[in-house]
């Protein structure tokens, strides 16, 4: 199973309105970097992340190297969640990934009722440069702004720097088909407001790729606001789902 699913906190009402929400967490990340969201949902969403090959409960397992591969992986799935509606949010390099599977999916005749994407520029000029060895890594960590605590950690580099490179690998790579028409699926799109990577003039490349309702906003932080600012990330998510269906 390549997806974890989150239990709601406390008991859930009967007969409320339902809706899965899939996560795709960053480069070298699983599905723990959101389990602090699921206190913060209102009761009426789902909580799923995504972890891939080589991490958490599948860490025995080979870690793929390319969108096509990760999004074959999870698709499957993705496609026996309950029906309707179905909201898709990638972090970062996740944002490929919910992308790609957002297109596959509107293909099959099944569109998500929402695309979510957080600190991410479209692929093609907002791609990010392929690193080309665990300096490079450890340059983008600290750039980034993530924790660097690891970083001393004896055996860290080992276990978590092939999984990274694997998934910044497939990032540089990706580039989506040319001349693929533009989704019609609403798109939110959520930036940090110190992130110095995804601006908003980088987080606004999505708008070329979307032909449905578009939405931009900032939130506090740097490009880990998914996280470090949780509460007002999962606040701007769910008021632009209830925009969408209110």
């Amino acid at each position: 199973m390549s997806l974890h699913r989150f239990a709601p906190p406390a008991a859930e009402t009967p007969g409320s309105p339902r809706a899965a929400l899939v996560c795709f967490p960053h480069a070298g990340g699983g599905a723990t970097t959101f389990v602090s969201w699921r206190r913060r949902l209102p009761d009426w969403l789902d909580l799923y992340a995504y972890v891939a090959p080589g991490r958490e409960e599948r860490g025995r397992e080979t870690p793929l190297g390319s969108v096509a591969e990760l999004v074959e992986d999870a698709l499957p799935d993705v496609r026996t969640l309950p029906g309707p509606p179905l909201i898709l949010l990638g972090h970062s390099f996740g944002a490929c990934l919910a992308y790609e599977l957002t297109h596959r999916l509107t293909s099959a005749g099944r569109p998500p009722a929402h695309l979510v994407l957080l600190a991410a520029g479209a692929p093609g000029p907002a791609t990010p440069r392929a690193v080309r060895n665990d300096h490079d890594i450890e340059l983008l960590w600290k750039r980034l702004g993530a924790n660097t605590a690891g970083l001393s950690r004896p055996g860290f580099r080992e276990r978590f720097f092939p999984l990274l490179r694997a998934d910044l690998t497939a990032h540089a790579a990706f580039r989506p088909p040319v001349n693929r028409p533009a989704l019609t699926t609403p798109v939110t799109v959520l930036y940090g407001d110190e992130d110095s990577d995804v601006t908003a003039e980088v987080a606004a490349t999505w708008r070329d790729l979307c032909a449905g309702p578009f939405r931009l906003a900032a939130i506090p932080g740097g490009h880990f606001f998914p996280q470090n600012s949780a509460t007002a990330t999962v606040g701007s998510l769910v008021r632009a789902l209830e925009a969408q269906s209110g």
